[in-house]
């Protein structure tokens, strides 16, 4: 049987073992004092010191952070917390160097006396990482504009009006995104899908698209058929955000009855679900080739109508508030 003093010392040793080889550097702080009291061979080796040099130091006289009296607040926050984090937080080696890390601290008790441990994480690649990633999305979005560009073109020479009412679409999108207080990325790809949202009408004889007098229900289902050939289109490239879904769902309703799945509800992608707002709002108070437009009053009255059933209930209000409460305009 391992005695009492056994199982301490076992543990002592493995926790010894842990704290000597982890590739993370580790400081051991004191309470109240905040001196340092140890520090593992990681840390010495990412800053350069010699044990003995940095023993008795606070961590302000490290860069963590450089102002002793943020320093002071810093420890007072995790005495109070017993843990807190920080990243990008710029320690200072030796030689004087700044180095980024990311710092996770606790307290707790050893011989009946608090101890601070300091987890200390060299966070240099992962920065790299981040700014190869932004000018990589950077990129990605010059470059879909280029082609969202080449594909609008393609859809005024075709038919101005759809050009036009993507646009306006477009910009409707992004102010019921913006209202829904949404992720930046995930706006920016809702306006890219907006613009483009009709592209699949290429696919349409341009006699019914500009057709003046009612469609036939032929005609109808013809019409209706662009959901599939945008979506046939766009998803032959890969682009960061459900473009070619948007563009198949755009028609679908809550309740299940548009096309050309029936989906319903939660099925509807977010995107889909702004995208069928603001696409109804403006094809129904604009003038089309084949109809007159009710105005954007008669429009707002038929979402309206639609809330929660047909349409989705968060959406439907951001853009009536847009119009009655922000002064939003095409």
């Amino acid at each position: 049987m391992h005695t009492i003093n056994q199982l301490l010392q076992n543990t002592e040793v493995r926790y010894r073992r842990l704290f000597e080889t982890a590739c993370d550097g580790i400081l051991i702080l004191s309470v109240p004092s905040g001196v340092i009291t140890d520090a593992n061979p990681y840390i010495l080796y990412m800053l350069g010191y010699e044990l003995s040099e940095l023993l008795g130091k606070e961590l302000w006289q490290i860069g963590f952070p450089q102002d002793r009296l943020v320093a002071q607040d810093v420890f007072s926050n995790l005495l109070s917390h017993g843990y807190v984090r920080y990243e990008h937080i710029p320690l200072q080696k030796k030689s004087g160097e700044p180095l980024n890390v990311e710092v996770v601290s606790n307290v707790y008790h050893v011989d009946d006396q608090k101890v601070i441990q300091c987890n200390i994480r060299d966070i240099a690649d992962r920065k790299r990482a981040d700014i190869v990633a932004a000018a990589y999305h950077e990129n990605m979005v010059v470059a879909t504009t280029q082609i969202i560009n080449v594909l609008s073109r393609a859809a005024f020479h075709r038919d101005p009006y759809t050009n036009l009412h993507q646009k306006r679409v477009s910009d409707l999108c992004v102010a019921i995104g913006g209202k829904l207080h949404l992720p930046k990325d995930l706006i920016e790809g809702l306006r890219f899908t907006a613009l483009i949202h009709d592209i699949g009408k290429i696919g349409v004889p341009s006699e019914i698209l500009t057709k003046p007098t009612k469609l036939e229900p032929y005609e109808h289902e013809l019409l209706r058929n662009h959901v599939k050939v945008g979506y046939d289109i766009m998803r032959q490239a890969e682009f960061p955000w459900p473009l070619a879904k948007a563009l198949y769902q755009h028609h679908e309703r809550l309740d299940g009855s548009g096309y050309p799945l029936g989906l319903k509800a939660e099925d509807i992608i977010i995107e889909a679900r702004i995208l069928a707002v603001a696409d109804t709002v403006d094809a129904i108070a604009n003038d089309r080739p084949y109809r007159r437009g009710i105005g954007l009053a008669g429009a707002l009255d038929i979402i309206k109508e639609g809330r929660g059933l047909t349409f989705d209930e968060s959406v439907v209000s951001a853009c009536i508030a847009l119009f009655s409460d922000n002064n939003y305009h095409f």
